[in-house]
């Protein structure tokens, strides 16, 4: 008779266990829940998408381009442009086709070759040839070639747009392969190459200088030969 009057009891607590136990679940879910959204929120970076394709080769303008907040990723968010570099990718290259909708990554877009629609060229030649290699990225150079036919200069004032890499001095030795990419107009282009090949070429840094006032070494005429004489008479 004892033991049967326990037994409700029993019952009892043991359904208040088990509903306990279900509340405290449901509460740490409900918990895992609101951090993970809470976080989510938190942890969003806003990038550079694409506001519709570009094509591979084509210069973008700001109308391709827009901003939209995606989850933060390091190593994602690296790979891509973040929303305050917008501006600056305006008027670069894409170097391949971009899909509307899709985040612009590091290596999506390049600088143009040069400004005001010059090209890039590679000039290899002696650093001796080019103030002994004494030149920086940014600086302006005059090109003078010397072939069998003559001594001209043939570009002034053309920006240097890269260097190879230097010593601490800035300076290279004599015997170092060396090469400097220039920014040169079409005619430039033919006449510089044509002094590699067929003559020597040689760089004066004229940065800040006046503009050239002599194109060209002066050939002094030849001595033409007398008129024959005529004898007396004849």
């Amino acid at each position: 008779m004892g033991n049967e009057g326990k037994a409700p009891g029993k019952r009892v607590r043991a359904r208040f266990g088990t509903a306990h136990l279900i509340a405290v679940a449901a509460g740490l879910v409900t918990a895992v829940l609101l951090l993970s959204w809470t976080r989510g929120q938190e942890d969003l970076v806003s990038v550079v998408l694409a506001a519709e394709e570009i094509r591979a080769g084509t210069l973008v303008v700001a109308t391709d381009l827009r901003v939209a907040e995606i989850p933060s990723d390091p190593t994602v968010a690296a790979a891509i442009y973040p929303a305050d570099s917008l501006d600056g990718l305006v008027g670069q290259v894409a170097t391949r086709s971009i899909s509307a909708s899709e985040p612009i990554l590091r290596s999506d877009l390049r600088p143009v070759a040069a400004e005001e629609g010059r090209r890039a060229m590679s000039v290899p030649m002696s650093p001796a040839n080019a103030v002994g290699g004494d030149l920086a990225v940014g600086d302006e150079v005059d090109a003078l070639v010397v072939t069998e036919t003559g001594t001209r200069f043939v570009a002034e004032a053309i920006p240097v747009l890269a260097l190879p890499a230097t010593e601490a001095s800035g300076l290279v030795s004599a015997t170092s392969a060396w090469w400097v990419v220039l920014a040169v107009e079409e005619s430039e282009a033919l006449e510089i190459a044509d002094g590699v090949e067929n003559g020597t070429i040689y760089l004066l840094r004229s940065t800040g200088t006046p503009s050239l006032t002599i194109w060209e070494l002066a050939v002094p005429d030849e001595p033409t030969d007398p008129p024959p004489e005529t004898e007396a008479g004849g």
